[in-house]
């Protein structure tokens, strides 16, 4: 097969890092130029110390117009609000579209507006882009152009009950309590990321005002849940990889946990990368750190006024799933290959 001719914009943030490491190993894939307006001329490896002197590319000050004249997909792991400015200039070209940010993920604009604090610049190509969760999407993804690669937290709290939305079960409240680790805040330091505070620490941050809540209710709707509200609150954590959601909400007195096992067996059955553990067993970080896998386990409390208490515990990691490695997935998809070429590795344990 002919090399899928590939170029990144964006590229010395840590996801851009885990993309770049996988795409250099992909057999499919030929990375042709890596722009960023940071460290040009410098070769990757100066800031991406994994890489040392092993690869032969540098930054470059490309605009997004001169990357799609050299490739046949473009990744941009820019930051929001930025994205949705260089997004545009790709437009004219025959060039497929993989974007990391938050810029085209949600369908309102307005709702875009009110949780990223920005007016969007194009909101009329919105709904041009295909949301890139392919244990959901999957059909789509593979006719797709332009794909809007899911949040990280966005994908751990929409796989956690998925099944459930699907089933028609997911109506009312659900409310999710989740921790993460500090690459997910990007690559340059701040007050709630640097690491005398974040080491030995835990809190809370954007309670009930994340941007990806928004995102987490809309893919839920999309698959089958009603009348649905989602709580969230995000926890910083003092790791550099990982995230662990908690979801609860309110399922009818009668489902017992043989029919949960089997409603997300069987919604999952063709999703390599979701690992069930059930109800005897919970997912731990380190089981799926640096890899594109997610488990996901459960517990069903007995009955309380008329209703039983469903919790799903999701862990992923957020720079693999959670956006580099969902970013190949969706690649993967798009071009007619095994969705999980050059993702199929073991992660670190302990």
């Amino acid at each position: 097969m002919k090399k899928i001719k590939v170029s990144l914009m964006g590229g010395t943030g840590y996801a851009a890092s885990e993309l770049i490491k996988r795409l250099v190993t992909h057999p499919n894939v030929e990375l042709v130029k890596i722009a960023s307006i940071d460290h040009v001329g410098e070769n990757i490896g100066k800031v991406h110390k994994n890489f040392g002197n092993r690869l032969n590319y540098t930054f470059e000050n490309l605009s997004a117009a001169e990357l799609a004249q050299q490739s046949e997909l473009v990744f941009l792991a820019l930051p929001h609000k930025v994205s949705f400015l260089k997004i545009p200039e790709l437009f004219p070209f025959n060039v497929k579209i993989i974007d990391f940010s938050g810029d085209y993920r949600i369908q309102d604009a307005k709702l875009y507006e009110k949780f990223y604090g920005a007016t969007h610049s194009n909101p009329e190509n919105i709904k041009s882009f295909v949301y890139g969760l392919p244990e959901l999407n999957k059909e789509m993804i593979k006719t797709a152009s332009r794909i809007a690669n899911p949040g990280c937290f966005a994908t751990a709290c929409a796989l956690s009950v998925l099944p459930l939305a699907h089933a028609g079960l997911l109506t009312g409240k659900v409310r999710i309590v989740g921790p993460t680790g500090s690459s997910g805040s990007g690559v340059l330091p701040s007050e709630g990321t640097h690491h005398p505070i974040r080491h030995n620490n835990m809190k809370s941050y954007k309670v009930l005002n994340h941007q990806h809540q928004p995102e987490i209710e809309q893919t839920l709707r999309a698959a089958g849940a009603k009348n649905l509200a989602v709580d969230f609150i995000p926890i910083s954590a003092p790791l550099s990889r990982g995230i662990l959601v908690n979801s609860i909400c309110d399922l009818p007195a009668d489902i017992k946990l043989t029919d949960i096992e089997n409603i997300y067996k069987e919604f999952y059955k063709n999703s390599p990368f979701i690992r069930l553990t059930g109800s005897k067993e919970f997912p731990e970080v380190v089981s799926i750190a640096g890899t594109n896998f997610v488990e996901i386990g459960w517990a069903l409390k007995e009955e309380f006024n008329g209703t039983k208490s469903f919790a799903a515990v999701c862990t992923m990691d957020n720079l693999v799933k959670g956006a580099a490695g969902q970013a190949i997935q969706n690649m993967n998809l798009m071009y007619g290959l095994d969705e999980m070429t050059g993702l199929d590795d073991f992660g670190r344990w302990p």
